[in-house]
């Protein structure tokens, strides 16, 4: 993870019933096949800890910085690993260092439609030996056990088990998936984040849930939550809105697609060997990296197994040329004009940087917009349907 100073408010949401849907059997035989023996195999693999066999050669990861002969070593071993595991594999070469890594489970009904588990495999500090077991070898080997467990079932949507490169230098290649992902129009129906999952120092298993309202985020948040709950995980959540801008969810909030990202405790509880060599597999706290990795599992599970989830609602956006927003920069009034028929009443929103809500209107017609208070800056105007099936998201500038 790559801290920065955040202002957020942090609300508890804690032993909580929901009655939102029963156990499925298929997913309570996902978290059953988790092992946590396999994903700290896989720490110690990644963090230096065990010997790892890549093209028949044993080698010893010290470092997964992207300056460090471990960075591409880490890419190759978890490239077998997603082979082995029968998966389709793909790649994303984004800088003349950076590479991010690609595990696809292809979906039954809807291939072209997806949900992404992800983490970032690069590390810090710069030095030669830099085990980063926390960050992030902790959500790259339960990216490993994700494909490892999801590789044995169907899914009617696609499923991506993605493995970002050089998070630590601000997000880079998450960024330039996710950029790539909106230009393409790609349907991306929801991306789970997990950056550092290992520690719980005062063991109280409460975890962050880093969530804005960006697209259809909420509502995820909303399934991560009720998951907790229905399958007994045993975490205490932290919901916080508006979720950090420092690791790589926020490539997708930044690109207009649904994200939440699921961590131990940034703020109350943050781990003081961060990015520094003692940041060891020793560290862990298990029970709670376990019931960590389980809780976007049963998440990522949920909305795949489901083609009526709420999620999928991402889908179903206006058409681009529905409504048009100018003039972008603006200064004083920003109208948003609705370029199709139809006497249907949508909701306008407009959020800060932060994810913060600054206004919210209702009209059936083109409406203009006074801006002229707000401080100068980049701007995200959600446009939402009555019912909230359908939604746009626009970005805008104040000059």
């Amino acid at each position: 993870m790559k801290l920065k100073h955040l202002c957020i408010t942090v609300v508890m949401l804690n032993c909580i019933a929901f009655q939102g849907y029963a156990q499925n059997p298929v997913i309570q035989n996902i978290l059953s096949d988790v092992e946590i023996d396999s994903m700290t195999h896989f720490v110690s693999q990644l963090t230096g800890e065990e010997q790892v066999m890549i093209n028949g050669v044993s080698e010893t990861i010290l470092s997964r910085h992207k300056d460090q002969p471990g960075n591409e070593m880490a890419y190759q071993f978890v490239k077998q690993k997603f082979v082995t595991y029968g998966l389709s594999v793909d790649s994303l070469q984004f800088s003349a260092s950076g590479k991010n890594l690609f595990g696809i489970k292809t979906g039954t009904l809807f291939p072209g439609k997806k949900f992404i588990l992800g983490a970032h495999y690069d590390n810090m500090p710069a030095g030669t030996v830099a085990p980063g077991a926390d960050d992030n070898a902790s959500g790259s080997a339960a990216v490993i056990e994700a494909a490892r467990i999801f590789s044995n079932y169907d899914f009617p949507f696609t499923v991506v088990f993605a493995l970002w490169d050089e998070e630590e230098q601000g997000l880079v290649g998450s960024n330039a998936y996710a950029s790539m992902a909106a230009l393409n129009n790609d349907t991306i129906l929801g991306y789970i984040n997990m950056d550092m999952l290992g520690w719980d120092g005062n063991n109280d298993s409460v975890a962050d849930l880093h969530v804005r309202p960006v697209a259809n985020s909420i509502q995820l948040a909303d399934k991560a939550i009720e998951a907790d709950s229905v399958y007994t995980i045993g975490l205490g959540l932290h919901i916080v809105n508006p979720g950090t801008g420092a690791t790589d969810h926020a490539a997708f909030w930044n690109n207009g697609f649904t994200a939440i990202g699921i961590d131990e405790e940034y703020g109350n509880d943050f781990n003081p060997f961060w990015h520094t060599p003692a940041d060891s597999l020793g560290q862990f706290n298990l029970p709670f990296y376990e019931k960590c990795a389980k809780l976007a599992y049963a998440t990522l599970a949920e909305c795949a197994l489901d083609s009526s989830t709420v999620v999928t609602v991402n889908e179903q956006h206006f058409e681009k040329e529905a409504f048009r927003i100018y003039p972008n920069p603006a200064d004083q009034v920003l109208t948003v004009e609705k370029t199709n028929f139809g006497q249907n009443e949508y909701n306008i929103k407009i959020y800060n940087e932060n994810g913060q809500l600054l206004n919210s209107l209702s009209t059936k017609e083109t409406i203009r917009i006074n801006v002229s208070g707000y401080p100068a800056g980049a701007y995200t105007l959600h446009i939402i349907s009555q019912n909230e099936q359908f939604s746009n998201i626009k970005k805008w500038i104040k000059l």
